[in-house]
């Protein structure tokens, strides 16, 4: 059984707050969740034009994709569903698991989305809210996530609920990179420098 059928409150809908209740994601949400995460692709595509584009073909299968993940141990996806529009935002979460760290079980944050005409009404707060009360139940202490470097919304509102960078990852095109390295190569500083290795 996964987590996200383990979920404490499937079977009850939580209070209404500005129309909206947060529950667990069913496979009859797929056709929304689908639209809200290609929604968050073009997104964060968008706000870093060096990023990864995601390919025509994993669009097509990213119903398939979600499906399992609404099945996957230790994981949990939560909706926002708002009484009119239907659903409107998603949260993706699942517990890691690697014993060469304290703490060994950690949560992941994969994938958040509120649609525009949604925003600013708490609804995120509210699902990251309940994502942490299953990663509570699954006694992680620690949770982490990445967003895409330019999604200045997510910068806003992860540092605004108390998340900071730990780890950068950076990227390069492999070409710009080595000729950059040609030309580091061809003329070597007299002197090494700050950041000569």
């Amino acid at each position: 059984m996964s987590s996200s059928n383990r979920y404490p409150d499937q079977e009850r809908a939580l209070p209404r707050d500005a129309a909206y209740v947060i529950r667990p994601a069913q496979r009859s949400d797929l056709d929304r969740l689908v639209e809200l995460l290609l929604a968050l692709q073009d997104h964060v595509e968008a706000a870093n034009p060096d990023l990864w584009r995601m390919k025509p073909e994993a669009r097509d299968n990213l119903k398939g994709q979600i499906g399992g993940r609404l099945q996957a141990d230790h994981g949990c996806a939560l909706v926002a569903q708002h009484e009119e529009d239907g659903v409107i935002g998603v949260i993706f979460g699942r517990v890691v698991t690697n014993n060469r760290y304290v703490p060994s079980r950690a949560g992941q944050v994969d994938q958040v989305f509120v649609r525009t005409d949604h925003r600013r009404a708490g609804v995120g707060s509210r699902l990251l809210a309940e994502l942490c009360r299953f990663f509570a139940t699954e006694e992680v202490e620690d949770i982490s996530l990445r967003y895409v470097a330019g999604n200045h919304e997510a910068t806003g509102f992860w540092s605004a609920v108390g998340f900071s960078p730990r780890i950068i990852t950076s990227g390069a095109n492999r070409q710009e990179a080595e000729a950059q390295l040609a030309q580091k190569c061809a003329n070597p500083p007299a002197e090494p420098k700050a950041g000569d290795i």
